[in-house]
């Protein structure tokens, strides 16, 4: 991979920080927070080097290629790494999300990791689960996950039908979640979309209605 790739490659994780930084502070009305988007981007026009708008789109479609030679597999396990599960913590993980949404919806997987995610970035969250697991067991999305009380399947067993699953659309949005970590939303809890919520969201026609946004206070 020559520099421009490997520059363009890191402009990719940089500029997607950014993009959460400005969508989790509401940054075009908190503009006290616009310091660490500015000197990011001073710091990508320093990465980047002088060079024709032909060898950009060259370089850029090798770094496409090179992506696209990552398997799911390969994705995996880095996604152990990077979150510190185990391949039967990742499995249990991914049951319950593909229980919890709607069947066949890329979308509403989607929705529900990014509210798990949450929740290990949330004080409360992260004190509750810590008290009943042991210390720093908050972090876990593992734990998050099989937390009493908070997800139906999980307790009564309903789960277990989808521990296997890894040929569906909704593994598939699990992976390039944990992945990527392109933040979907911010909110904390969900409902099933039969069950109305004041000022909820959904992201499918019959997912799940989310609701309660993490406060910037009380992030982790």
């Amino acid at each position: 991979m020559n520099i421009l790739v490997e520059n363009a490659y890191v402009l990719h994780f940089v500029w997607r920080y950014i993009k959460y930084i400005i969508y989790k502070f509401n940054l075009l009305v908190n503009l006290k927070y616009l310091t660490l988007p500015v000197i990011y981007l001073v710091i990508m026009f320093l990465l980047v080097p002088n060079v024709t708008m032909e060898v950009n789109v060259v370089s850029y479609q090798e770094l496409d290629s090179y992506n696209d030679t990552i398997t799911k597999e390969d994705k995996i396990e880095v996604i152990l790494d990077k979150y510190n599960l185990t391949m039967k913590e990742f499995k249990i993980l991914r049951a319950i999300v593909l229980s919890e949404a709607e069947a066949n919806s890329y979308e509403d997987a989607y929705a529900v990791i990014n509210t798990i995610y949450n929740r290990t970035h949330s004080k409360n969250w992260v004190k509750s689960v810590s008290n009943k697991f042991g210390k720093n067991k908050g972090y876990s999305l593992y734990y998050q996950a099989i937390h009493p009380n908070q997800f139906t399947v999980y307790q009564s067993g309903a789960y277990k039908k989808n521990l296997n699953n890894d040929k569906s659309i909704g593994n598939d949005a699990i992976i390039d979640f944990l992945y990527e970590e392109e933040i979907m939303h911010n909110y904390l809890s969900f409902r099933s979309h039969n069950i109305k919520i004041k000022n909820s969201e959904s992201f499918s026609k019959k997912g799940n209605n989310y609701f309660n946004e993490i406060k910037e206070e009380n992030y982790i």
